[in-house]
């Protein structure tokens, strides 16, 4: 399944990081849809999240986006990305991924149970307490109100 999607980023030079990338940006994909709307707002704070956290242009992170709307598209359940997740990013990064996580559920300012069900879970997932899930919350929220 990631050997074809791996060919849609032919411009990356290492096989490992497009599978990460992409899997990072089909778990944002993931927070994004939770609530049955996938908005424009959302998909461009994917963008914005991938570009901050790859170091990537504009265009690389509109193509990982778009890739890891494939990968989620293609994936059964959230434990298959957040294994990987687990395998390749080191627990503080983790930390780190909570708060983009959070960024996405909140890009709408509004967060539905589905939502807040889906970070409960994920955060346990990818091995963070509900303490670090709260924390990171906590860090979008302050930076979405100085913002």
């Amino acid at each position: 399944m990631f050997k074809k999607l791996r060919d849609l980023l032919s411009t990356a030079e290492d096989e490992n990081s497009i599978n990460i990338e992409g899997i990072f940006a089909a778990l944002l994909v993931r927070a994004a849809k939770i609530d049955h709307e996938y908005t424009k707002q959302e998909k461009l704070e994917i963008e914005s999240v991938i570009k901050n956290e790859f170091k990537v242009s504009d265009t690389e992170a509109s193509k990982l986006r778009i890739l890891g709307e494939q990968i989620e598209e293609t994936t059964t359940d959230t434990v298959q990305l957040t294994r990987e997740i687990k395998k390749e990013i080191p627990f503080d990064e983790r930390k780190k991924l909570a708060e983009n996580l959070w960024s996405i559920i909140l890009a709408d300012k509004f967060r539905s149970d589905e939502e807040n069900s889906f970070m409960r879970t994920c955060v346990k997932l990818i091995g963070l307490s509900d303490v670090d899930s709260a924390m990171a919350r906590n860090t979008v929220i302050n930076r979405q109100e100085t913002n």
